[in-house]
């Protein structure tokens, strides 16, 4: 495989915006996509994204563009955008001529819909392109700050996950792999849905000993489920990016999963304030797609079910 120096990331929220300081810092050349002119201009102005960011200024490298045909010259594309997107920006890339060597990185969180579906499944099944997915315990206003975080990548093809992490790591950031693509994945999903119960649980006034039930607790089900679904749990639960990002989405105070749970709780669990939310939650659509994973394979999940039960009868 040749030199990855040319990187792309598709979104320009806060994730995106963090993995475009992260690859601009490693990389020559590296170009975010926004569909916000706004967003675009203010990056290619002043180096900064106010909506996410207020005045932190971003790396100097980052090229933002409103034209999702100026990506496709990249060796990788980081797909950054929120899970409901998935499918319209796969469809943009197709439309444009997405080369088939153009290493597909997917830094989503979330199941697609319709049928529903591991993110790295769908793209397996419209895309010849290889692809990996990049998780881990990372707050994005730090990784755009350059304090010291830690990722994993996981890939099928553990070699193409080793080439990825030669590409971002560095002394500011630990890069584990893993050919465990399943396990990472449904960790990714699961640790939003648990922080809402962590900001339910804050609210409620519950102590330490309770903190620590729902971390082990949690750990045990993503292992179920990942068992059921062909991961190797036990190989990969210690990684950052399973029990590292499930900790810090939980307790971290500016974690959007646990400030809307704690914020649920004290409004009563009202199926208004869950309608009118004005923050991306994605916890709040894991839990109704995985839900029907978890009927599909007849899994027994208390904590999960018990969350999902909650949300699904306010979601509906």
């Amino acid at each position: 495989m040749d030199k990855l120096d040319k990187i792309s990331i598709i979104g320009a929220g806060s994730w995106g915006t963090a993995l475009g300081c992260l690859a601009a810092r490693s990389a020559r050349e590296v170009m975010i996509y926004s569909n916000d002119p706004a967003i675009t201009y203010e990056i290619n102005s002043s180096c900064r994204n106010t909506k996410y960011f207020n005045d932190t200024e971003l790396h100097e490298n980052l090229i933002a563009t409103s034209q999702i045909k100026d990506t496709l010259k990249a060796d990788i594309i980081i797909l950054a955008i929120p899970s409901y997107a998935f499918s319209e920006i796969l469809e943009l890339l197709k439309s444009h001529g997405l080369k088939p060597s153009t290493i597909l990185l997917i830094a989503t969180k979330g199941l697609s819909e319709n049928p529903v579906q591991f993110l790295s499944d769908k793209i397996e099944s419209e895309f010849e392109n290889p692809y990996a997915f990049i998780s881990g315990p990372n707050m994005a206003l730090e990784v755009v700050r350059n304090k010291f975080t830690a990722m994993t990548i996981s890939s099928k093809d553990l070699s193409l996950a080793a080439k990825l992490a030669d590409v971002f790591k560095s002394d500011m950031l630990d890069v584990t792999i893993s050919d465990d693509i399943i396990t990472i994945q449904i960790a990714s999903i699961v640790k939003n849905i648990i922080a809402i119960r962590s900001g339910i649980m804050k609210s409620a006034g519950d102590g330490e000993n309770a903190k620590a039930w729902l971390i082990s607790t949690a750990l045990a089900e993503i292992s179920i489920i990942s068992k059921a679904l062909g991961g190797k749990p036990e190989a990969n639960i210690a990684l950052p990016a399973v029990i590292g990002d499930l900790v810090l989405t939980c307790y971290s105070d500016i974690s959007r999963n646990t400030r809307f749970g704690y914020e649920f709780h004290t409004h009563n669990y009202s199926k208004e304030f869950l309608t009118t939310y004005p923050l991306l939650v994605e916890g709040i659509s894991s839990a109704r797609l995985l839900g029907s994973l978890i009927k599909t394979y007849d899994l027994e999940l208390p904590l999960i079910s018990s969350i999902i039960d909650l949300l699904h009868v306010n979601y509906s």
